[in-house]
């Protein structure tokens, strides 16, 4: 099964609910028959109950006629096609239908119409995103532009096929080798062999083995380059070899490309005999080569084979069957690129000056009415004109002055909405803090507050002789004591929505005063800047900073053996800055593993988008230092 026929199959088979798979058959038997087309086609436009299967119907003719070269059948059927297609949404059928139809006007020589026809495939495709369309559109462009002559055109457009199937995700084989079949062609004609037979040979790094049967077309391609470079031999062995491959893949039913490369094959192989002074079999090769030319209704190969007995008859100084043949091929040249032209020119002229005189004609006739209405009419215009701009511009400030206002109720309307959702918020969120921290004092707090005193019980009803044990319960006493403040510091943090500085000031003082209690020989120092009175920060950050300060001062108390420690909080370069720096015994960062505290103080300085740095010198003391941004404050 070619390429060609198995795009075919999938493209009617894609089309899922539109019709039964007994029309779907027949359609396909009446496609691929070669005697008995006609009955089945017949049979299945009896069966055809819905549109999707009559857009189908003629989806298959349009296929079956530009096949099998019935070129007028073919764009008939293709129009009506294209339009169900496009109706129904069909898009993928809709663009391969688009192809077919410029493949005919391409053979009939209406390169015009070709190439608009794959131009407004091209836009489908890339607004359906179907890479497939996208590649094999320019590839066709540019086979189009390469027929008329436009070799740059067809160059450039045969590259922006060869660059799309490249970056494919799963290269195909066949559609690169299109792509460079067509760039080489354009180059052969534009009268660059060597990047003509550069790219022609670059298909086989991708085509090999089976495949090779669908490139037979390159061999004669190369064959036809190295004619003009006047490698007679070289030439024909590859011809012969593309002779061989349509042999072998064309078994079955002969449609129009059979024919069409063949009539190349033979036209070069005519060539080639001639050039070599075998006259004889020269004359047999043309005649077979008019054969397939004639059955292919390739405009483009019958002005070859007309243009190559032209030079044959010249070499052999024939100059009256010369000259026919060269009136054979002007003529079909000319309807190409000269008649075509002419007659849209012609139609363009024919509509302008019809325009034209009536536009004269109705200009006449004005003239004749403004003679008798002008002063008239410029009164009335104007007087109406003033009216009506007067009018437009006290509505339009109505409607600008309705619109200002409903606006501005719409958005204080919006604003109050807004606030009374914030409060009804944040009173949900204060009654659920209140309730949370009730609980936590009413039942934490007093079950602490019956383990201080249980132990305590303990301790004074027994005389307790082990030292160990003794010890042990003080330890837990001194747990429960400092978990009843960490408790209150948190019902403290819970309580307030935001924490003033003033709030924070106050409770760091209130820490290092019993902090004082404990270490009598250590001197602290507190100091907050005056111009941070005011700002707050919310619970969650205001209690993370409390913890953080709390835990340096601990550290400095338990570990640094310190006499002096001081706490800084002031306004650096637009941050806030708390600085804790004590002159204890200092330790080495690198060397010693940092335990849990020294952790805990930076990760609730990240919580808060805070950075901490600890700076220590043995025998000189610690320095940590917090800054936290303005986006951190309320």
């Amino acid at each position: 099964m070619n390429r060609k026929l198995l795009c075919f199959y999938v493209l009617l088979f894609s089309f899922s609910f539109g019709y039964s798979q007994d029309i779907q058959k027949t359609l396909i038997k009446a496609y691929t028959s070669q005697d008995s087309s006609d009955y089945f086609f017949k049979k299945a436009k009896k069966a055809i109950q819905s549109k999707s299967a009559l857009a189908e119907y003629y989806f298959c003719k349009n296929a079956r006629c530009t096949d099998y070269n019935i070129q007028d059948s073919s764009l008939y059927y293709g129009k009506i096609a294209a339009k169900m297609f496009l109706e129904i949404k069909e898009y993928n059928k809709y663009m391969y239908t688009l192809s077919n139809m410029g493949k005919t006007y391409i053979k009939q020589g209406h390169y015009d119409k070709a190439i608009e026809s794959y131009f407004t495939g091209l836009k489908v495709a890339e607004r359906e995103k179907n890479n497939y369309w996208i590649q094999t559109y320019p590839q066709s462009i540019s086979i189009a532009y390469h027929d008329f002559e436009e070799y740059k055109k067809g160059v450039e457009y045969g590259k922006k096929a060869l660059k799309i199937a490249l970056h494919c995700k799963k290269i195909k084989p066949l559609d690169v080798a299109f792509a460079l079949n067509a760039i080489a062609i354009n180059f052969d004609d534009w009268k660059k062999p060597d990047s003509a037979l550069a790219y022609h040979f670059k298909i086989f790094n991708y085509v090999k083995g089976v495949d090779t049967l669908m490139i037979g077309y390159t061999y004669n391609n190369i064959g036809n380059t190295l004619l003009k470079l006047k490698k007679f031999k070289q030439a024909q062995k590859w011809i012969k070899r593309a002779v061989t491959i349509a042999k072998m893949k064309n078994n079955g039913p002969k449609n129009s490309f059979y024919y069409y490369e063949n009539a190349t094959n033979y036209n070069n192989l005519a060539t080639i005999a001639y050039e070599t002074n075998e006259f004889d079999q020269a004359e047999i090769l043309f005649d077979t080569s008019y054969f397939y030319a004639s059955r292919s209704e390739s405009i483009e190969k019958l002005r070859d084979y007309y243009y190559s007995r032209y030079l044959f008859n010249k070499k052999r100084k024939n100059n009256e069957k010369a000259l026919g043949y060269q009136e054979e091929y002007l003529k079909l040249r000319d309807s190409i690129f000269k008649k075509d032209r002419e007659a849209t020119f012609a139609e363009l002229e024919t509509k302008y000056q019809t325009e034209k005189k009536e536009h004269e004609l109705l200009l006449s006739k004005t003239k004749i009415l403004q003679k008798d209405n002008e002063i008239k009419r410029k009164n009335i215009q104007s007087i109406v004109l003033w009216v009506v701009l007067f009018g437009i511009l006290i509505v339009s400030y109505l409607l600008y002055y309705q619109q200002k206002i409903k606006n501005k109720q719409q958005n204080q309307e919006f604003e109050l909405k807004a606030a009374i959702s914030k409060i009804e918020t944040q009173n949900k969120l204060q009654d659920q803090r209140l309730q949370i921290s009730r609980d936590l004092h009413d039942n934490i707090g007093s079950q602490l507050t019956f383990i201080i005193s249980s132990v305590d019980n303990i301790k004074y009803a027994f005389d307790l002789k082990n030292h160990k044990l003794d010890e042990k319960l003080s330890n837990i006493n001194a747990f429960a004591k400092s978990t009843i403040i960490e408790l209150r510091d948190t019902i403290w943090a819970m309580n307030h929505e935001q924490i003033s500085c003033e709030d924070l000031q106050v409770r760091i003082h209130n820490f290092m005063e019993k902090a004082k209690e404990a270490k009598e020989n250590i001197s602290f120092n507190f100091d907050i800047d005056t111009s941070l009175k005011g700002i707050a920060f919310t619970s969650v950050q205001g209690m993370n900073i409390y913890r953080t300060v709390q835990e340096a001062v601990n550290n400095s108390i338990k570990y640094a053996d310190a006499t002096q420690i001081s706490v800084l909080i002031n306004v650096v370069a637009d941050k806030i800055s708390i600085l804790i720096d004590d002159n204890g015994k200092g330790f080495n960062l690198e060397e010693i593993e940092l335990g849990n505290g020294i952790v805990n103080m930076k990760k609730r300085i990240a919580d808060i988008n805070g950075t901490i740095t600890i700076h220590s010198t043995i025998e000189k003391g610690t320095t940590i230092t917090i800054l936290l941004d303005n986006n951190t404050r309320n």
